[in-house]
């Protein structure tokens, strides 16, 4: 196969012979040619198609580019059993070479609107301008056989067997990797590609997906074990009730009733004075005062309790406050909130 992808399926034309009322030689010097079976002509060189039209009786039609044939002369020459030999080969001269013989009919396709206004017999050939408009088209494949092996860079092209009743025979192009089974009396082994890697994946695309699984994994365990020690939290919280503070219960010393001082079943609460806590800490002890000279009676006594002077504790003294009762203010209607006014 040529290297432009474009014209891959070139071939050397050796020669193109003409069979019929006449014999002629229509090509002679060998040309490189391309088979595309998307055109339906074949586009060869101009003095190929002069000599095309001599022996055909071939007239180019002006207004529709075509080599129009009318029904008289179509006639002729199917009852000429006029034929068209190509000659092929992979190279310029001599060689291997396979022949490919059209007869006339292969040539008399039928054009019509809007080729032409009316429908008319007409001959497949076009003049190429230069020689990369050399072409073999569809008219040509009507009689021959094109395969092509694009793995391997190689086709074939091989002349129609027209046999009847021929048996099928269907062969498989393989690939180049392919290997035949062996087989030994009633067992078969399966083949083996030359290539071992060619259908499996190489280590580091086994190692790369197994080390993303894996980090998939690590995620998605961790994500769970957030989820469910969020859960715990929350469940233990609400199993839980909240422990009352005492102090704030009971509220503060000064807030409690005074104590009857009939009653001498239970204790009255020390009276804790601050200042007499920091004289009794500055040295006041035994009624000496070590910061002067003078001596006065002990003011506090071993537990820090404030006296009178002479050795009896002072009791507090609770006071309630006056207080006034506040006017409970009854909810405003609907009525008397709509007849405010706001300046």
């Amino acid at each position: 196969m040529a290297e432009d992808i474009t014209r891959d399926l070139v071939v050397y034309l050796q020669s193109i012979s003409y069979s019929g009322s006449t014999s002629a030689t229509l090509l002679s010097d060998p040309i490189l040619i391309f088979i595309d079976s998307t055109d339906p002509h074949l586009w060869l060189p101009g003095s190929v198609c002069d000599a095309f039209e001599k022996a055909f009786g071939l007239t180019l039609d002006s207004q529709s580019g075509l080599y129009l044939v009318n029904d008289t002369h179509n006639t002729e020459l199917l009852n000429s059993n006029a034929q068209v030999s190509f000659r092929l080969s992979d190279v310029a001269s001599g060689g291997d070479a396979v022949t490919i013989t059209l007869p006339y009919n292969a040539f008399a396709l039928t054009a019509k609107a809007p080729l032409v206004n009316d429908s008319s017999y007409y001959f497949p050939l076009k003049r190429a301008a230069n020689s990369t408009q050399f072409t073999l088209g569809r008219a040509f494949l009507q009689e021959a056989y094109l395969s092509v092996d694009y793995e391997r860079g190689t086709f074939n092209v091989s002349a129609c067997a027209w046999h009847e009743n021929a048996e099928q025979d269907i062969i498989t192009i393989t690939s180049k990797d392919y290997a035949p089974t062996s087989c030994s009396g009633s067992t078969c082994s399966p083949g083996t590609s030359s290539s071992n890697d060619s259908s499996s994946l190489s280590h580091g695309a086994v190692a790369g997906i197994a080390i993303a699984a894996l980090v998939g994994v690590g995620i998605l365990a961790a994500v769970l074990l957030f989820f469910i020690r969020r859960q715990r939290q929350k469940t233990a919280y609400k199993a839980t009730p909240p422990e009352p503070d005492v102090s704030v219960l009971s509220g503060p010393v000064h807030n409690a009733p005074p104590p009857d001082p009939s009653d001498q079943s239970t204790p009255h609460p020390p009276f804790w004075s601050a200042d007499a806590i920091f004289s009794g800490a500055s040295g006041s002890n035994n009624g000496h005062s070590s910061g002067s000279g003078q001596t006065h009676e002990q003011s506090v006594d071993e537990r820090g309790m404030e006296l009178d002077g002479h050795g009896t504790q002072v009791n507090p003294v609770y006071h309630e406050l006056p207080a006034t009762e506040v006017e409970k203010m009854r909810p405003e209607t609907e009525l008397e909130r709509s007849n405010i006014r706001f300046v």
